[in-house]
């Protein structure tokens, strides 16, 4: 492909180039209305031929699919184009100067598990968004997963993506193994046309196998080898790979890496879930970002000087929570974070809803949770499938909204009136 750059696209001209693959390159360019550096994905749109026209319209179809799809875990994109005269086409999107996932990878150096889940249950929750309006991705690798910092990841590259619902013909070609090969479901490999969002979970399984071990699941002599050993032989042991991964996370990628997709996880939110719930198990938290560190004086800095933060933190809130359709109380005391949902097997969160209709309510087992800062409350829905409302007003996923004393949080169907007092 030829060097491109100093030309003009979209009325961005192309300053560097940042990353090539397949048929397309990706040119680093500057926006100089709104000044902002932004990524072009540049593919030659070639002679005429059956091949070449699908190769386009699987361009175009990538386009569609990232504009269609908002979400805070999957790259923007800002615009489409083609020059038929210069024979090229292009996307112009959001540009990510930390690179991806794959460049934070080295051999044999696993990520903690703290790590790993702070950049896998994102995307998990981007694809479920993806898959709900229609989306199958693919194409799941650490190459595809870009770091806007190193706790928000973006999911990239929809090349090959598949609309379920679209009328477009299928734009694979003949004998093209859809998904690099290390990470692709043995159903890709096979060329299935039943191909659907358990292969994304498959792919993603892998690529949580690949962060916690600092390997992949599977080996072979030749790449041949390599490729029928996920229809022949099962993963290697996680604790196998690498033994000091929390036995925690064994039946959830056995499930995930399941050879038959009937025997994974049936949906991403499933997958998502069994993630949410082996960090909640790990560290007694549901968030989805790492807490961050505090540096402790140490005991000579120690003063008698206490700050504000610390006498808040010292005194005790007790958080009542009223059912106003029963008329009946929850009330808890003595904690900064409250966990809402309702009983499964061994997960109990903090404030239980299944003993008031939780289940019939559409409460999700890990639904949202109250933290405190301070004097103030907040309420930070965690992905659940019904939402969570303050006062009719939805709460995005993962996004703290603040409450006060009276307001009226929505869990599911069940309205619950926010009460905290403080003990001075």
């Amino acid at each position: 492909m030829e060097d491109l750059i100093g030309r003009s696209f979209g009325g961005y001209e192309l300053k560097e180039l940042v990353g090539a693959g397949g048929m397309a390159s990706i040119y680093k360019a500057f926006d100089e209305k709104l000044s902002r550096w932004v990524a072009i994905k540049v593919l030659p749109i070639m002679a005429s031929g059956d091949n070449e026209e699908k190769m386009l319209a699987r361009f175009r179809q990538e386009a569609q699919a990232i504009a269609a799809l908002r979400h805070p875990n999957i790259l923007t994109i800002y615009g489409y184009g083609e020059d038929r005269d210069g024979g090229w086409a292009y996307i112009i999107m959001e540009f990510v100067p930390k690179g991806s996932l794959e460049k934070m990878m080295q051999p044999n150096e696993p990520f903690s598990w703290e790590e790993a889940l702070t950049i896998i249950i994102p995307v998990s929750k981007a694809l479920a968004f993806a898959h709900k309006q229609g989306v199958i991705h693919r194409d799941i690798k650490p190459a595809n997963i870009l770091m806007l910092r190193e706790d928000v990841p973006l999911l990239a590259d929809f090349g090959l993506a598949k609309m379920q619902h679209s009328t477009t013909p299928n734009l694979t070609m003949p004998g093209q193994v859809l998904g690099t090969m290390a990470y692709a479901a043995p159903e890709q490999i096979q060329e299935s046309t039943a191909i659907d969002g358990r292969a994304d979970i498959y792919s993603l399984g892998i690529v949580l196998y690949h962060l916690l071990t600092g390997k992949l699941p599977f080996q072979g002599q030749t790449p041949f080898d390599f490729l029928m050993a996920r229809l022949t032989d099962p993963p290697i042991p996680l604790l196998t790979a690498n033994p000091r991964v929390s036995p925690v996370f064994v039946p959830i990628l056995d499930k995930a890496l399941a050879q038959e997709p009937g025997d994974r996880y049936q949906t991403m939110e499933e997958f998502s879930q069994a993630l949410l719930e082996a960090r909640y198990e790990l560290s007694g938290s549901f968030s989805t970002q790492p807490p961050p560190s505090r540096q402790r004086p140490k005991k000579e800095e120690i003063t008698s000087l206490i700050d504000t933060d610390e006498i808040n933190s010292l005194q005790e809130v007790k958080v009542r929570l009223k059912l106003p359709a029963s008329g009946k109380e929850i009330s808890t005391a003595g904690r900064t974070e409250l966990i809402i949902g309702r009983t499964h097997k061994d997960s109990k969160p903090d404030i239980d809803l299944g003993p008031y209709g939780g289940s019939q309510a559409g409460v999700s087992r890990l639904h949202s949770k109250l933290v405190r800062q301070g004097d103030d409350w907040s309420v930070e829905d965690l992905g659940s499938t019904n939402g969570t409302f303050i006062n009719g007003a939805k709460v995005a996923p993962h996004q703290k909204k603040k409450i006060k004393n009276g307001d009226v949080i929505r869990v599911g169907q069940i309205e619950l009136e926010f009460h905290a007092d403080i003990s001075k």
